[in-house]
């Protein structure tokens, strides 16, 4: 039997426009929890199916969904009593979802925030609980990252570049990057401030925001493009040299 987590589950906003002086951390705390589904048996949703992976070849399983989307919110419950259930939180136009994990018991496993732009970067500390909900461990996601999501997000918009764009598939691409040297990856959509199809790869500074590295690109950008390998049509043209690169 697989479980659908909610971490692919989640639907990222397409209107994301709150404003970066209203851009205020939702707050999760380390405290004890128990999942009641009676809470949300007016929408609630069960389905039965039969487990096709090991160890639950030919066991009949139920899974059980909630949604509740509107212009306020998007909560997302999903999952099974055999190997837990998932939820996700978001409030509409902000930059922060929330998830939480729930052992079969229904006992909290994991709390934890990450960005509802990009949903690969976990934000401020997460929680590890054991089955009986005691409070195990606890990662704090912004350590060695003073260069803080916020501030990327504050980046971006000063650039007048696109977190989400409405018209075609893509928007901002955010990532964390590197070991030895951290830092932020962003792939920019420009053509508001060039007024041609120009996009940028930048590296910022993980402790203090540097450019770390900066590349122009003119051409049809494809998703996901890694240094416009895979566009031979773009134009390159290098506006601070790679300074991540091993010498």
């Amino acid at each position: 039997m697989r479980t659908i987590t909610l971490l692919m589950a989640l639907l990222l906003f397409a209107n994301c426009k709150a404003q970066v002086e209203n851009m205020e951390r939702p707050v999760i705390t380390p405290e004890f929890e128990k999942l009641n589904l009676e809470d949300y048996k007016d929408g609630l949703i069960i389905t039965e199916s039969i487990g096709t992976a090991a160890p639950y070849v030919g066991v009949k399983f139920k899974i059980y969904s909630y949604e509740k989307i509107n212009n306020e919110v998007s909560f997302i419950l999903h999952g099974t009593l055999e190997e837990g259930l998932n939820s996700s939180f978001t409030a509409t136009n902000s930059y922060y979802s929330i998830g939480k994990s729930y052992y079969p018991n229904k006992n909290i496993k994991m709390k934890y925030m990450r960005s509802s732009i990009t949903q690969n970067i976990l934000i401020g500390k997460q929680y590890f609980f054991n089955q009986e909900g005691k409070l195990e461990k606890t990662v704090d996601h912004d350590q060695g990252w003073d260069f803080s999501y916020e501030k990327v997000i504050e980046y971006i918009l000063a650039r007048k570049s696109p977190l989400v764009r409405e018209d075609i598939y893509y928007g901002a691409e955010i990532t964390q990057e590197g070991k030895e040297k951290k830092y932020w990856q962003l792939i920019l959509d420009t053509q508001k401030t060039t007024n041609k199809s120009t996009w940028e790869i930048i590296k910022l500074d993980a402790m203090t925001g540097e450019i770390l590295y900066q590349i122009e690109f003119e051409g049809d950008r494809i998703y996901h493009v890694c240094m416009g390998d895979n566009n031979p049509k773009a134009l390159e043209r290098v506006i601070v040299a790679d300074k991540t690169l091993k010498k």
